[in-house]
Order: structure tokens, then C-alpha cells, then sequence
């Protein structure tokens, strides 16, 4: 969306709790309040959702980088500074504020949209301007339930806001039926929602083809939460052994599970959601063929460049602002580093581990261009290489030159230093400050074409229709065709696919959990190369409810199982 360089938040929450109430019980903010905004203009409603959206760079989600912890580092592929991953990464949950935010964020999106849906119905406009900013809404309603329910099952369900006499003590919902909240918020945003080819959709706005993919997102969750019995590989297992006194990196290994079903997705259709998944992103992928502007790009570091956010392949971004202390983000600072005068870098927290790097063939550009190789680290003026097992390209590199730049003077070591930092994170203005303008990529269209390749393949096996949406992914990357594999094979790739493309974009820990084997591959690996405690429990299935809504909540008495 947008760059809003202007408050015009009007419901900012108290920020420092987490609970429900606390979190819909809102302050007067901004340079704009809801008595200054008109009722008769196109401007007046956008004014009301930029309020909304607004939520989505701030305290409550990723200004100060405590969203995308809880989104991210739970997962088997993620490593780096052991420090870093002590809390969340290391299965500590109740131990880091992050989870308040996971809960109270979405809540806060949620009773702003809310807020904002009465005012505008009461507008007299256009009708589809008044349309679109109602979709928009119902859009950011529909995703905010989507994080809810996969992280902490059961929630409360707030169908209007606590500003207009909502009771702010909400019981906790079923599963199933925070579902079909969902389903019908994304059901009327794709109504409402311009699509990219309307004359009046504006770059950076959430469009029909963003809610047609979330919603398709919606049922494959649903369904492969749902599938009994299924088998999924994974590559993975131990990071590295022991052998005398020498520790050393070991490559990945194939682990087969059979999948559990997920908790509260046991009344579900799994083959009739797989099949309103396929067929959703189908209508996505042939508006894209009829000419909705949503194709990929030609190669896969042009999804990054500055030129393209918001466009194409970007079906829905958080746009922030490069050293704004109230927009920008610290995502940049995070996944990459930031460059200090002398060149070397500063941060660069979370990484990918060699099992992620070893997935990928040779040539493919999400691992020539989309991980960094070199870099200075600290104030050291010695200049680093990944991954180690270049270091005989590195060697030979005084003769023979090769496509990262190595030298031979270049250093390895197996360490938390030395991890996959991903290029995608270093496309910003400026990467000098520690807050920057790195968009965070909530919907893409590769997503689409991965979702679609995953239905197809559970509605009618391995079709050529599944293996057409994956090879347009493997092969915009320089990648070769998926090769020819039966359902429970292709299955697996998909997955893994997901886990190639999506990489540090918030799916890999959901994607475990939805599929059933969080649990199994989280514990073949037990402690990953850099010491990072990855073996889990049941209760690390859900995220524990912050004790401040337990306690603030009168209609929530206990908390997720194990907590």
C-alpha cells in the first residue's frame, strides 16, 4: 500500500498492553481527528483507511521489529546470533513481549477497521469509491482473524467496534467459526475490491486479485490442516556433528512424516477446501492471462528493485519510510545489516541455514544473487565469504575469478556469523540508518502459482497444470523444471518450493504447522548448527494468549494447552 507520510491514524492504541480490551479501547492520536474528517468525498474515506493502514508500520506491528519475530524465527530453516533467538526462536514464548504484539496488533487492525467501516457506510459518495475502501478494509479484517486463529486457535470474534458498543469481553470462538469470519470478510473485499485493470485502482492499494489469493490462502490452510493421513518430506534433520574434537556442518537429509490433523480443522472438508483453494487462485492466475498487470517478473532480483514495489508481482506490500523514526522499519537491519562508515556491517540478526542454501541448484538467482557472499564484518576490515563450501572457489579465486567477487584472502568460519543473509533485504534507499524503507511482502504472485500447484496436486494429482504454476516459479529463478514425481512427492516439492521462494517472508513456521509436521521437523533437528534450541513440544503447536487479555478479559479463564 501506499506511503502515508502524514498521521492520519485515528484510533492509535495504548500500545504498551495486549489485551483485547486494552488494545480496542482507543486514544485520539493523530493530526487529524474523526470529527475534522468530512462525509461527501473520495479523500474522506481514504482518509479513514490510510488511518487503518497506518497500523501496519507502527508499534503495534513491524516499526520496532517485534511482529516479524514471532512471524519468523520459529521455523527449522532460520538461524543466526544465538542471543537473537533466545525467546521466540528457542521456544520460549511466554518469556518475550513479541507475543503481545502478534495478538494485540491484529486486534488493533481490527477495531480500526471496524471503526472505520461504520463511518464510511455513512458516507454519501461514490459508490465504488465507497466500495473499494469498504473491501480494503474487510481485506485487513479478514488477514488480521487469518494470523490470529493459525498462531493462538480459538479467539475472540469482534464484529463491530468496542468504540460503538461492542463489549470488549469477547469469548473465545471456535476455530471453524473464526473461519468463516474470514471467509466472509475476504468474500465481500474480492466484491468490493477494484481489481489492478480498473481505470480508478491506484498503485499500492489492496485490489480484487490480493483478496482472491488470500482467500485461496484461507482454504489451503483450511484443507491441509484438515488432510488425515497424508505423508510430507522434508529436508532436513541434524545441522552438524561431532567427529574427535572437530565440529562440522553436515548437509540435509529426506525425513518423511505422516502429517497429524491440526487442532480445531478436524470438521473441515479437506478435499472441498483444496478445490475452492485451486479454483480461487485459478480466477487469480486467468485475470493475470486476461491482462490484470500481476505477472512475475522476468528475473528474480527485479522483484526487489526499488522501480518495481508495488507493482506487478506485489500484490500486497507494507511500505515504509527510509529513517523515519515513526515509519521506518528495522527489517533491513535485521535480515541484512546496515553499513557503518568503514563498510562493514552492523545487526544482520536472522539468516538461512546451509540446509536452506543446500535446496537450491547451482545457477538458481534466489541463491547466486538473492544471498549475500561477502561482506566486512564489524570493524574488522577482513572481508567474509558464504558459503563454506566455496572455500575452494575462494582458493582459486586469485586465478580463476568467480561471479561473487571472492578473493583469496577472503574468511569462513562455521559460525552464527556466517549464514545465508538474504539480498532481498538490502533493496532499500538507504543502508546506512538502521531504520529504513524495506517493504515487508505480505502477498506475491509467486504465492498464487505455489497455492495453485499445491491444490491442483491434492484435487487431481500431479496434472501438468500444477507443474506449469511451479515451473514458472522454478524457471523465472534460472531454476530446471520440477522433475516428474507422483502426488505424495510432488507434495513434498511444493512445500519445499514454498520454503525456496518465501524464504524470511513469514510462511515457513505456518507452513509446518498447517501441513501437520511442525512438531517432527522441528525435533530431527533438536539444536541447529549454531546452538539454537529447535526441539518443541505439543504447546508450541499454538502460541500462549498474553496473561495481560487473560487477566483483563473476563470471558478468557485459561490459557492454550501447556500454558
Amino acid at each position: 500500500m501506499k506511503k502515508i507520510q502524514v498521521v492520519t491514524s485515528l484510533l492509535i492504541a495504548l500500545l504498551s498492553s495486549a489485551s483485547c480490551k486494552e488494545a480496542l479501547e482507543e486514544t485520539p492520536y493523530s493530526f487529524v481527528g474523526p470529527d475534522q474528517i468530512g462525509t461527501t468525498t473520495e479523500a474522506d474515506a481514504k482518509l479513514w483507511v490510510n488511518g487503518v493502514l497506518n497500523t501496519l508500520n507502527s508499534g503495534s506491528f513491524f516499526a520496532y521489529a517485534v511482529y516479524n519475530r514471532p512471524l519468523e524465527v520459529d521455523a527449522d530453516d532460520i538461524t543466526g546470533k544465538d542471543f537473537a533467538f533466545q525467546a521466540m526462536g528457542a521456544g520460549n514464548f511466554q518469556s518475550t513481549s513479541d507475543i503481545n504484539t502478534f495478538w494485540g496488533g491484529p486486534y488493533t487492525l481490527i477495531e480500526r477497521s471496524n471503526y472505520a467501516i461504520t463511518k464510511i457506510n455513512r458516507m454519501t459518495i461514490d459508490e465504488g469509491v465507497k466500495n473499494n475502501a469498504l473491501g480494503q478494509l474487510y481485506f485487513l479484517k479478514g488477514w488480521a482473524y487469518s494470523q490470529l486463529v493459525k498462531a493462538f486457535g480459538p479467539v475472540p470474534i469482534f464484529k463491530k467496534s468496542v468504540t460503538e458498543g461492542e463489549n470488549a469481553n469477547q469469548p473465545r470462538a471456535s476455530v471453524s467459526d473464526v473461519y468463516t469470519h474470514i471467509v466472509e470478510n475476504l468474500k465481500q473485499a474480492e466484491q468490493l475490491l477494484y481489481t489492478r485493470t480498473n481505470a480508478k485502482y491506484e498503485a499500492g492499494r489492496l485490489s480484487q486479485e490480493a483478496a482472491k489469493t488470500l482467500l485461496a490462502k484461507v482454504y489451503l490452510t483450511m484443507a491441509s490442516g484438515a488432510l488425515k493421513g497424508a505423508q510430507v518430506t522434508v529436508l532436513g534433520g541434524k545441522q552438524y556433528e561431532t567427529v574427535g574434537n572437530v565440529r562440522r556442518r553436515i548437509p540435509p537429509t529426506a525425513h518423511t512424516y505422516t502429517k497429524q490433523v491440526v487442532a480445531g480443522h478436524e470438521s473441515f472438508d479437506a478435499a472441498a477446501y483444496f478445490e475452492l483453494a485451486r479454483q480461487k487462485a485459478k480466477e487469480v492466475i486467468d485475470m493475470q492471462k486476461a491482462g490484470s498487470p500481476i505477472g512475475l517478473f522476468s528475473k528474480y532480483m527485479d522483484v526487489w528493485s526499488i522501480a518495481n514495489r508495488n507493482r506487478g508481482e506485489h500484490l500486497w506490500q507494507m511500505n515504509a519510510i527510509s529513517g523515519s523514526e515513526q515509519f521506518g522499519n528495522f527489517l533491513s537491519y535485521h535480515y541484512v545489516g546496515f553499513l557503518m562508515a568503514n563498510g562493514a556491517i552492523d545487526g544482520a540478526l536472522y539468516g538461512m541455514s546451509d540446509h536452506w542454501y543446500e535446496l537450491f541448484g547451482d545457477n538458481d538467482q534466489r541463491i547466486t544473487d538473492g544471498v549475500q557472499h561477502r561482506w566486512r564484518m564489524f570493524s574488522n576490515a577482513a572481508w567474509h565469504y558464504y558459503p563454506g563450501k566455496d572455500s575452494l572457489k575462494v582458493k582459486n579465486s586469485a586465478t580463476v575469478s568467480t561471479r561473487e567477487g571472492y578473493l583469496p584472502t577472503d574468511i569462513y568460519s562455521p559460525d552464527q556469523f556466517h549464514v545465508a543473509k538474504l539480498s532481498k533485504y538490502a533493496q532499500v534507499a538507504d543502508r546506512t540508518v538502521q531504520r529504513a524503507d524495506m517493504p515487508f511482502p505480505f502477498i506475491r504472485y509467486a504465492e498464487t502459482l505455489l497455492i495453485f500447484a499445491e491444490a491442483e496436486n491434492e484435487v487431481s494429482g500431479p496434472t501438468s497444470a500444477a507443474y506449469d504454476a511451479l515451473n514458472a516459479v522454478r524457471t523465472r529463478s534460472g531454476a530446471s523444471p520440477a522433475p516428474t514425481l507422483n502426488q505424495q512427492q510432488l507434495r513434498s516439492y511444493i512445500l519445499q518450493e514454498r520454503q525456496r521462494e518465501l524464504a524470511l517472508e513469514g510462511h515457513r513456521a505456518w507452513d509446518l504447522r498447517r501441513w501437520g509436521i511442525y512438531l517432527q521437523a522441528m525435533n530431527e533437528i533438536d539444536i541447529d548448527a549454531n546452538n539454537i534450541i529447535k526441539r518443541r513440544q505439543e504447546k508450541h503447536l499454538l502460541l500462549p494468549i498474553p496473561l495481560n487479555e487473560i487477566n483483563g478479559n473476563t470471558s478468557i479463564n485459561e490459557n492454550n494447552p501447556g500454558w
